[in-house]
């Protein structure tokens, strides 16, 4: 049963959110509520400032203005006032203190069941060959250095206050903004199993991002219109920003603003929501009404010590008048003397881009298209609108159309006339191309861009270029090339203010760590990118670290941590657009139910995965399902449908990003062609060890020795097996990853204990022996070594742990053929 708390004529409910005052619900600000409930919650003493700050808004630079709007609210709600004080008292200069009586009431409402609590794992991490939609790698994705979430409350916050204050942040920036996409980031790649992008479970407290001192932020416009003009409210924003950004200020992107700030919520919670999230030095709260024929535009300027200015314009129309504003408003700032940025000089064009961008801003790529249809023929002509044409084209995944329209645009404006259109025009070329696997083609297209861009003044556009570019070479495999790019990208994007955009870039070299076979090195910084993208709303590229974080952890020999950080996007994957992507979610969250035990769960994902409505879409995810699902069969016993699934997956994993992939499935079919035709698995041997030395990745050599040496093995030449065990292991050592390590080392050590080399098999065993708490095969392989050493005690511990980990797998008798590779 949940507890209701009861005081005057309220009633409040913490574990529901919800206020009722004289039985009718109060509506709050989750801040306010935040604030509220633990106030009540410690009403046995006053509560510090900075402890309340610290609990609520995890941090201890909220202003003593806000915080006093924020009990304000409080008391109002409540009935309750400054000068009666009969709730809630101000205790001078410390805090306050609730003072009403609380009477509990446990029996009222039953406790809801305990469902798993998705939201307090987050984790972010890298995905094969997904093309994302703009600035993501696919097998070991790249996404973003995300902002600091790891600031502690500084009192004593109860636990059950914190989880749920972190369940909510995570619930409601998802399921309100969720569908937003960074209109810079609109057509990502996915380079190895990054897959393309949480909370962490230690402390979810939204964390300030540092930003240039003359940083601002420009929040969407209050609209007092007709509901034809709705529009406005996205498209003021994104004016004002672009005029601020013109005049050379740090601007905070429209995109993120949107994430920050859904439609419906008031602008003083707004504002609050913002600066809960980023740091910025000018907060500017646009207004705009019609007066008869007459559009005002107003502004309230915040800056973060608390002052503010109004300042008001009036024209004919809204764009005349945000744009007078916005003159005011540079002028306040002290760039009156910044022209504004070159826009076209026909005024219905502009507000036409200015509904398109709202429209698209807001996930509304339909409503934008039909903007576009409805212009005349002429403004259709316009380069400008047809940029926005191919930037919705590759946001819905239009790559053939977008290509067509982006080698007219390119065409038809040469980069001598429009440096800066032609620049961008290349970049989305360069993602086209990409997503569409012309990684050749798409280099150039990049290197152009980049070669113009670099004369300009616009930093996001080369950032984005410098990005791009990085993920192509990041798919080449060519490192430090990619690097080069990521770093530079870095640089520029860190002038433009734009925290979402450098969150990509860094995400996207985490996943390249990952691809380079460092997963402890790539997880801190997939973790930071999935909270990032999850508080922001950006549910794609959410996902898509989702997928790389339970990679890394897969590798890293955490099962139960992969399964957990698979929650997170599973219970999004109805909301991913993108085919490709759910169906890498599929595959990712069936190898952690493998990994865990959960064989008939993992065998349900993975068959429609293969056979679903998705799985034409993405062609590479169906041979990754099967590849799965071979190990599953040969360890099940059945080599013979292994051998056929093996088969089916290994020509779609030829791409470079699934080379391990590819690898496993090879070292499968060899398995079970031992068990049902030797002779075929040296011709299979024969042919993996070709693919092998020319590999892109080391982890394919460790598994053709490990498959050459039980084929070794097998024929009774025990010395060759001996050599490439140890060749195996001298490969494994230094790849970085400790999954293939593990499985080297099982092989041999399997090898070992049916020769009955028990001081060998202990030192190579022994190796594994950190992961044999949480992972299954570490700990059968260890107890095995026990029971071979009559070491029956050991083996009887290891035996609950098995029992714990083992799920839906047997424990199979200690001296088996070579077992199946990790799930």
């Amino acid at each position: 049963m949940r507890q209701l708390l009861r005081f005057g004529d309220c009633t409040l409910d913490i574990a529901a959110r919800e206020l009722r005052r004289a039985g009718e619900r109060v509506e709050l600000p989750p801040t306010i509520f935040d604030c509220m409930a633990y106030l009540v919650e410690h009403r046995d003493r006053a509560v510090g400032r900075d402890e309340l700050v610290a609990a609520v808004w995890g941090k201890t630079s909220i202003s003593d203005t806000m915080l006093g709007k924020a009990v304000l609210a409080i008391r109002r709600a409540v009935g309750d006032d400054a000068e009666r004080q009969a709730l809630l008292r101000t205790v001078p200069r410390f805090g306050y203190h609730w003072v009403a009586a609380v009477a509990v009431d446990a029996s009222a409402v039953p406790a809801p069941m305990s469902v798993t609590d998705q939201d307090e794992t987050f984790l972010s991490a890298a995905s094969p060959a997904v093309p994302r939609r703009d600035a993501t790698l696919p097998q070991s994705a790249m996404a973003s250095d995300a902002l600091d979430a790891s600031a502690a409350p500084v009192a004593p916050t109860p636990q059950r206050l914190g989880n749920e204050r972190r369940r909510r942040r995570g619930r409601a920036l998802i399921a309100v903004v969720g569908g937003l996409v960074l209109a810079a980031l609109i057509a990502a790649l996915a380079i190895s199993l990054w897959a393309r992008g949480g909370n962490a479970p230690a402390a979810l407290v939204v964390g300030a991002t540092s930003l240039p001192p003359d940083s601002c932020a420009v929040l969407p416009a209050d609209v007092v219109a007709e509901s034809g003009d709705s529009w406005l409210r996205l498209g003021v924003m994104d004016l004002l920003a672009t005029r601020l950004r013109g005049a050379g200020l740090p601007v905070l992107s429209s995109d993120s603003v949107v994430r920050l700030v859904p439609d419906g919520v008031a602008s003083e919670t707004a504002a609050v929501n913002l600066r809960r999230a980023v740091d910025v030095q000018h907060l500017v709260q646009p207004a705009l009404r019609r007066s008869g024929a007459t559009w005002i535009a107003r502004v309230e300027l915040l800056t973060a010590d608390g002052r503010q200015r109004s300042l008001q314009a009036a024209a004919d129309n809204p764009i005349a008048a945000a744009d007078a504003v916005a003159d005011l408003l540079l002028g306040a700032l002290g760039r009156g003397s910044a022209a504004p940025p070159p826009r076209a000089a026909d005024l219905p064009l502009a507000e036409l881009l200015q509904r398109v961008d709202a429209a698209r801003l807001s996930d509304q790529p339909d409503a934008a298209r039909a903007l576009i249809a409805a212009a005349s023929p002429a403004r259709r002509k316009e380069p400008e609108l047809r940029l926005r044409e191919i930037l919705l084209d590759l946001r819905t995944g239009d790559l053939a159309q977008a290509r067509e329209r982006i080698e007219r645009l390119l065409a038809d404006v040469p980069a001598e006339s429009d440096p800066v259109l032609h620049g961008r025009g290349l970049e989305s070329l360069c993602v086209a191309l990409s997503r569409g696997g012309d990684l050749v083609a798409a280099e150039d297209a990049c290197d152009r861009a980049v070669a113009l861009l670099e004369t300009q003044r616009q930093p996001v556009a080369l950032g984005r270029a410098y990005n791009h570019r990085g993920i192509v070479h990041a798919r080449q495999l060519r490192r430090e090339a990619a690097a080069a790019d990521f770093a530079r990208a870095r640089v520029v994007l860190g002038t433009a203010g734009d925290p979402l955009l450098s969150a990509m870039v860094d995400a996207n070299e985490s996943a390249f760590a990952m691809e380079q076979g460092r997963p402890a090195d790539a997880l801190p910084g997939l973790e930071r990118a999935g909270q990032q993208f999850q508080r922001f709303g950006m549910l794609s590229e959410f996902a898509v670290a989702v997928v790389n974080l339970v990679e890394a952890r897969l590798a890293l020999l955490q099962p139960l941590e992969a399964l957990k950080a698979s929650e997170q996007g599973w219970a999004q994957r109805q909301r991913v657009g993108d085919p490709a992507l759910r169906q890498r979610l599929r595959v990712e969250r069936a190898e952690a139910l493998a990994a865990n035990g959960r064989l008939g769960e993992a065998r349900r994902l993975l068959d429609e995965t293969v056979h679903g409505t998705d799985a034409a879409a993405a062609p590479a995810e169906p041979a990754l399902a099967r590849a799965v699902l071979a190990r599953l069969e040969l360890a099940d016993g059945q080599p013979a449908t292994a051998a056929v699934l093996a088969q089916q997956a290994l020509p779609a994993l030829t791409a470079a990003e699934f080379t391990r992939q590819r690898a496993l499935a090879w070292l499968v079919l060899l398995r079970s062609r031992l068990a049902l035709d030797p002779p075929a698995a040296a011709q299979e041997l024969a042919a993996f060890t070709r693919w092998s030395a020319t590999a892109a990745k080391p982890e394919a050599a460790v598994l053709a020795h490990v498959a050459a040496a039980e084929l070794a093995e097998a024929r009774g030449d025990t010395t060759a097996a001996a050599t490439g065990q140890r060749e195996a292991q001298t490969l494994a050592a230094a790849q970085g990853r400790p999954d293939v390590a593990a499985l080297a080392a099982a092989s041999y050590g399997n090898q070992l204990l049916r020769q009955g080399d028990l001081r060998e098999a202990a030192v190579v065993i022994g190796g594994l022996a950190r992961h044999a708490g949480d992972d299954y095969d570490a700990a059968l392989l260890q107890w095995r070594l026990y029971r071979a050493l009559g070491q029956n005690e050991a083996a009887a511990g290891l035996l609950a742990t098995l029992r714990r980990l083992a799920g839906e797998r047997p424990l199979p008798g200690p001296f088996p053929a070579p077992a199946a590779p990790p799930s």
